[in-house]
């Protein structure tokens, strides 16, 4: 048909649809219809309305295409063959040889369909039936969220559901099976009487989520079957009961709301299992001991200045979850943290609670809670020397039941001013003032011998420090240089720690790159760096135009005095520190590697300290490790660590990662491990095998192998609130 031709089809048939929607409104509603077509023709006796050749009727929301389209006026019913396609409002789009169709496309019957959900999950039926435009039953269906093969369409998809009935509830979101057959990869794996899931529009709703299983390990064996709850818009809940072979049912859950104005979050366990316990030497199994933990965390905003929060940590003993696979890497030490703070421009408030549960062998059974620490620091805006004058102050009582009971305050205020010179050079000038008052109590428990007595005492603390930097830059073709040489000179009275005060937060230090250039290097505020002391150091970049790039920085202090009390401790170096400092090279994004060190200043190039962190190769073949090496010091013994990891993308569906870690100082394997992962857009396959050689207590050595299986759709959804 010329297009003038089809024009004047377009226009007479729109026409005719018009004046017979107008006197009977089709559908029983006012709709407008737009209609297209090659050719058009009408039979004022029968009726009926007939297109042919592309085309296209638009109503609503609603867009049918076909090759051959009837209208029939007196039953408002529209029959459409050939290359049928539907396009819902959602997205979805259905596919048939034959549809009938009344009620502006809502209802009717299809031959033949095939329907193409918004995330490409696909439906197939031989004959389905449309309910007011939601509810589409398709008998002898099909489902499957997974891709057809390009190379071989015919191939069974990796997995399918085959059903007597499938019935999609749009307005429910949800996809509904009867006497229902799981296939994978074309072999029939399960069947159900009963079975439904969400569909692909829905981001939370209440069912299962994927379970998991494993053999072997400290339990011998378990199943996790979570099951996930929207208990409304704002908040949702997982209970996830856990059954072990050895050691009976585990309750695990989880719960999560979010306000106008804040989040909470409460997530633990509980169960009853017996417990070995080791005291003198002697280890002893206490029989149905309830067992379990617990984290809750969340926060309040008032307004744009105040907030409050918790976040808690705790178990009911040692080794629980460790030998109940809880345990996430840095758990060592539990905290409990209750706070209230205040931010505004230069100032910073707080009013925190602090209580601390020690994991570790041998760790003390008694730790220190703090109730509360205030703290209250205030910088004001540059005067007219560019300088700012710093305010630092705290309050901090400290309990324990085995040891002194403190309370100190800290006044620190101070005064800071950078200048910088036409040739480049930076200096920066700080002064200050740190009084500190203690009062210290032994009364809680007078019968542990202390070398701190119970008194009121104190120190004052003035504080001069100059640093300057000049650095030096330069352009080589596509690569920035960067030579920057630092120096520092710091300068407080010698012995202003006091053995009177009880050292609680400053008891481990470290010299290291990152507070070589600091005031005072120990950290806490129970001990205090006095003397005078001059650091010095330079840093190095080589900066590419692309990814490429590398730094060093490479520095050492030297204490013009000594400070007897903090040598008799051994907190600090008597004069040179040792030589620090890390260099991070990264020539593209396929490889990086990161490197810190400390080295003895009396005898050149012997480590005290060496970690090393790197990754190289693509995500095909990727390596990755760290090489951890601490010396042997009065307060703990050499410690050499090695972690290795390999993964590689073997092809586009599978991968494999291993995983090793050992104690090269104690000559043994801490733990191996190995996944192998199946994972397309439509399922994955986790197979997980591990190999653990840490003992403490009721924790001993075990291989366990971990199954996931996640399958598109079924049950699994984005479980995020709000």
């Amino acid at each position: 048909m010329r297009p003038s031709l089809r024009a004047a089809a377009v226009f007479l048939v729109v026409c005719l649809w018009a004046a017979a929607a107008s006197a009977q409104k089709v559908g029983g509603t006012d709709q407008p219809i737009l209609f297209t077509a090659d050719e058009v023709s009408q039979d004022r006796d029968l009726g009926t309305i007939l297109a042919r050749g592309n085309v296209e009727i638009t109503q609503g929301d609603r867009i049918l295409m076909a090759d051959t389209v009837s209208y029939n006026q007196r039953t408002e019913t529209v029959s459409a063959s050939g290359n049928v396609r539907l396009l819902e409002p959602s997205g979805d789009v259905l596919f048939a040889e034959f549809a009938e169709l009344t009620d502006e496309l809502k209802n009717g019957v299809i031959k033949q369909l095939r329907v193409l959900l918004v995330d490409d999950s696909r439906f197939a039926a031989n004959e389905a039936r449309r309910n007011d435009g939601n509810l589409t039953v398709m008998k002898r269906g099909v489902y499957s969220p997974c891709a057809i093969c390009k190379e071989d369409p015919e191939r069974p998809p990796v997995w399918q559901l085959k059903a007597e009935t499938i019935e999609h509830d749009q307005e429910a979101k949800e996809i509904r099976y009867r006497n229902a057959f799981m296939e994978m990869f074309g072999l029939p794996v399960a069947y159900v009487p009963y079975f439904s899931h969400p569909d692909p529009s829905v981001k939370r709703k209440t069912g299962l989520l994927a379970p998991d299983f494993g053999t072997g390990g400290n339990l011998g064996g378990h199943i996790r079957l979570p099951y996930y709850i929207v208990l409304g818009k704002d908040k949702d809940a997982t209970v996830s009961p856990i059954y072990t072979v050895d050691e009976g049912l585990v309750m695990s859950g989880e719960y999560r709301q979010r306000f106008d104005k804040g989040e909470m979050m409460l997530r633990g366990s509980i169960t009853e299992a017996d417990r070995d316990v080791t005291e003198n030497g002697v280890t002893e199994t206490r029989e149905d001991q309830i067992r379990g933990h617990f984290h809750a965390k969340g926060d309040y905003h008032f307004d744009d200045t105040w907030r409050a929060g918790v976040d808690s940590r705790r178990v009911t003993d040692r080794t629980y979850l460790k030998k109940f696979n809880f345990f996430e890497q840095g758990e060592d030490v539990l905290n409990t943290n209750l706070f209230v703070e205040g931010f505004r421009p230069g100032t910073y408030g707080a009013a925190n609670i602090y209580s601390f549960q020690d994991l570790r062998p041998g760790s003390r059974p008694d730790q220190p809670l703090i109730a509360p620490l205030l703290q209250y620091s205030h910088m004001s805006k540059a005067d007219s020397f560019g300088g700012r004058m710093l305010v630092d102050s705290d309050f901090r009582y400290l309990i324990r039941a085995d040891g002194p009971t403190t309370q100190r305050v800290t006044f620190r205020p101070g005064y800071e001013v950078s200048k910088y010179s036409d040739t480049g050079l930076v200096s920066t000038f700080r002064t200050s003032v740190q009084a500190d008052v203690y009062n210290v109590d032994q009364t809680a428990n007078p019968a542990v011998s202390q070398d701190v007595n119970s008194t009121v005492t104190g120190r004052l603390l003035p504080r001069a420090t100059v640093d300057v930097r000049y650095p030096l830059v330069r352009s080589s073709g596509a690569v920035r240089q960067l030579i920057e040489p630092i120096a520092m000179l710091t300068a407080a009275p010698n012995g202003q720690n006091p053995k009177n005060i009880p050292d609680e937060d400053s008891a481990v230090f470290e010299a290291d790159d990152t507070n070589l250039l600091s005031e005072d290097r120990l950290p806490g505020g129970d001990r205090v760096e006095s003397g005078q002391r001059v650091a010095y150091g330079v840093r190095l970049g080589a900066y590419g135009s692309g990814d490429g790039r590398t730094t060093a920085f490479i520095g050492q202090s030297y204490r013009l005095s000594e400070d007897d009390d903090l040598n008799r401790e051994n907190a600090i170096e008597e004069h040179f520190s040792d030589i620090v400092g890390r260099i991070e090279v990264r020539p593209s994004r396929y490889a990086d590697i990161r490197y810190r060190f400390a080295f003895a200043s009396d005898k050149v190039f012997e480590p005290r300290r060496n970690d090393v962190t790197f990754n190289v190769g693509p995500a095909a073949y990727r390596l990755s490790g760290s090489y951890s090496f601490v010396s042997a010091s009065t307060q703990f013994p050499e410690r050499e660590e090695l972690g290795l990891a390999f993964t590689t993308q073997i092809t586009d569906h599978w991968s494999l990662q291993l995983t090793t870690q050992h104690d090269l100082a104690a000559g043994r394997a801490l733990r191996y491990s190995g996944l192998v992962r199946y994972q397309d857009e439509c399922i994955i396959v986790d197979i997980l095998g591990a190999r653990s050689f840490f003992q403490d207590e009721d924790v001993e050595p075990s291989s366990s192998v971990l199954f996931r299986i996640k399958f598109k759709n079924l049950g699994e959804v984005q479980t995020t609130t709000g």
